[in-house]
């Protein structure tokens, strides 16, 4: 089976929806989701966005070249064992695809391990950039951070419905005096410390297109330095439910 059938296959065993449901949900033609699945045909552009839209699942997901996380193969004699390894199996792939319809397929962990073995160098980076956004140092005078780069599947692009640093810079002028304080904090502490540092904030605010935002996440902010030795942050987010 193509990748791309694969992974709207898996998205809806995960959804527990049939053909039919997910086609009506997403307001799609039943006969030709059915038939491009079931044939493996081409799926355009506008059937997978109607499926991420209908669904509540990152566009990413799809665009992404993995359809699974994979353990290395072992040999079970026992019945037991094989069963037991092939449920956890299963549970991984779950979590796995779970990260991805958030938008994030990369993990906190997978972020540390980034840092830590490149010493905060931003080298290496092309598997994470697309989940982090990146920031000049803080401006204390004018108590805003200051957004450099938007990743198109980072958690502020994903919730704010953004595409560039513009429009999260935008989106952050749209915050109260005391949230934007608390965020040039943040950014000021990772600094200070040299280190990532791992918070868990709550956010609540009405944004500028009249919505009310109300999340809480775990975020973990990072130093990091170009080749020139340019001073800059990353900020990794991950939900940790909805409001």
């Amino acid at each position: 089976m193509a990748l791309i059938h694969e992974k709207i296959s898996a998205l809806l065993a995960d959804k527990n929806l049939s053909n039919r449901q997910a086609a009506l949900r997403c307001g799609i033609p039943y006969g030709t989701f059915n038939s491009a699945l079931k044939h493996e045909r081409e799926i355009g552009w506008s059937m997978l966005d109607a499926l991420a839209r209908g669904l509540g699942v990152s566009f990413h997901y799809f665009s992404s070249d993995t359809a699974e996380l994979e353990l290395l193969p072992k040999l079970h004699d026992d019945l037991a064992e094989r069963k037991a390894f092939e449920i956890l199996d299963a549970r991984l792939q779950a979590a796995a695809r779970t990260r991805q319809y958030s938008g994030c397929d990369v993990s906190l962990q997978d972020f540390l391990d980034w840092w830590f073995a490149n010493s905060g160098r931003l080298e290496g980076f092309d598997r994470l950039q697309h989940a982090v956004d990146i920031f000049d140092p803080p401006d204390q005078e004018q108590n805003r951070i200051q957004p450099i780069r938007s990743g198109p599947a980072s958690l502020a692009s994903i919730c704010f419905e953004i595409s560039d640093s513009d429009q999260l810079r935008s989106t952050l002028n749209g915050f109260s005096a005391k949230l934007n304080a608390d965020l040039v904090m943040a950014h000021s502490e990772a600094i200070s410390r040299g280190e990532p540092v791992i918070t868990h904030p709550s956010i609540d605010v009405k944004l500028l297109n009249g919505r009310r935002f109300t999340r809480q996440y775990r975020r973990v902010l990072a130093p990091v330095y170009l080749p020139d030795g340019k001073l800059l942050v990353v900020n990794f987010s991950q939900d940790i439910k909805f409001g």
